[in-house]
């Protein structure tokens, strides 16, 4: 006997396992965190993502709302929450020690079809993880109370203007000063997410010389010499998508994340995390692009019949459908792969998939978008009324596609990864 469905009832429209089919991965506290979060959007978010469409901007206090409701700590923590972290609110009561990657899937799917809120958290979601897993104790034990209480917010500052991808050769530098107390920073960098509203700005920087090896990571508190202003953007304001320039901005060295020269591995370690949560975005975007296209495509009549008795508008619902259930197959795999998978080894082993399956993630957002859009007719270009959901994310998916890096470089970097594992495991049969 199957379980009762949850949400939409239309095909596609939600993962199957909220139709109430069986899964290997699932069980009664991801569907327990699936209830309470959509629940939770739904009375704060829901009513109020036109306005705030409108203002260009998210009200400040919620932030500290969402930490209450314990939102923070899940996405700061990703696929694992650290045992010293117990005392914080987890969001449908939800124990430490049983959050999985699951968990974090299930979070962000149903945050992204709550609509906005979502582009308060991307600069937590990305920047606090170099902080957990590299950082000294002691920084974590100062910052982390700040970001986790919804106090002070962070963002990471990798892309720069000159070099977007090709992270090896940035050129924002840290020097340190003669008695070895301070860095100081010089340098730009562009299209940094919630930069506009953040306090700390996980910062890649270089402290010596030219390539990965002179790359490191600090922490910048925002202070003087620091500048922020908005960049606009296709997908709009609610990110507060920043320029970030540094001028001789003084920074302790005990920000310093790791060690120097390490901050190559951390920004590329970090990225698997960031482009997998952007697959994650990608599906619940389709599903409820989807979702809207069926309710009109079921009642709007053309030629005599309603659209969905066209066959031709049904082999687009098809081939829409097929491409979502199997972008979120493979991404469930993936998953399932690193939560039995030491970081060192997912990064190893998955960082080339990973890559391949953001890019797969953007072109069926691409695909899906535009046949939502062209069964919606003149509706798909509103931002008002039954369309206003396609048109949104039809605008947006250029910001699913571009950062984490370009389709071309990551699907390079896929077969690269690829080749490279292959020569290994060749190299280990011969050994046998």
């Amino acid at each position: 006997m199957t379980s009762p469905s949850f949400g939409s009832t239309l095909p596609w429209a939600e993962p199957s396992w909220y139709t109430g089919r069986p899964s290997p991965y699932y069980k009664d506290s991801h569907r327990r965190l699936r209830d309470v979060v959509r629940t939770w959007c739904d009375e704060h978010v829901a009513p109020y993502n036109e306005e705030w469409e409108a203002k260009g901007a998210i009200p400040t206090h919620l932030y500290a709302e969402c930490a209450k409701a314990g939102l923070l700590l899940p996405i700061a923590a990703g696929k694992s929450i650290p045992p010293e972290w117990s005392h914080y609110p987890i969001i449908g009561g939800i124990k430490a020690e049983e959050w999985d990657g699951f968990h974090d899937f299930v979070l962000w799917d149903e945050l992204v079809r709550g609509g906005s809120i979502a582009s308060l958290f991307i600069g937590l979601t990305v920047g606090a993880p170099p902080l957990r897993q590299f950082a000294t104790k002691q920084l974590q034990d100062k910052i982390f109370p700040e970001i986790l209480s919804g106090e002070k917010r962070i963002c990471l500052a990798v892309t720069e203007p000159a070099c977007g991808s090709d992270v090896r050769n940035l050129t924002t530098t840290a020097e340190k000063t003669s008695d070895g107390k301070h860095y100081v920073v010089n340098g730009e960098k562009k299209w940094i997410t919630n930069g506009m509203f953040s306090d700390y700005f996980m910062t890649a920087v270089r402290t010596g010389g030219p390539g990965a090896e002179g790359i490191s990571m600090l922490l910048i508190p925002r202070s003087e010499g620091l500048r922020t202003r908005p960049v606009p953007v296709i997908a709009g304001p609610l990110s507060a998508t920043t320029y970030v320039t540094f001028e001789d901005v003084k920074v302790p060295v005990e920000y310093l994340i790791g060690t120097e020269g390490a901050g190559f591995r951390q920004t590329m370690v970090n990225f698997n995390h960031e482009r997998l949560w952007i697959v994650f975005q990608a599906l619940r975007g389709c599903r409820t692009a989807i979702h809207d296209a069926f309710q009109w495509a079921l009642k709007r009549e053309a030629f005599g019949k309603t659209l969905i008795e066209q066959p031709v508008v049904r082999y687009k619902f098809g081939n829409m459908g097929r491409q979502i259930e199997a972008l979120q197959a493979w991404t469930e795999q993936i998953v399932y792969e690193l939560e039995y998978l030491s970081d060192k080894d997912g990064s190893r082993l998955l960082g080339g998939v990973t890559a391949l399956l953001k890019v797969e993630g953007g072109l069926v957002c691409k695909y899906v978008a535009e046949e939502c859009l062209k069964i919606m007719g003149g509706l798909g270009l509103t931002k008002t009324g039954q369309g206003a959901r396609i048109e949104a994310f039809y605008r947006s998916t250029p910001s699913l596609v571009v950062p984490g890096g370009s389709e071309d470089v990551l699907i390079d970097l896929g077969v690269r990864e690829a080749l490279k594992l292959s020569a290994q495991a060749e190299r280990a049969k011969s050994k046998l």
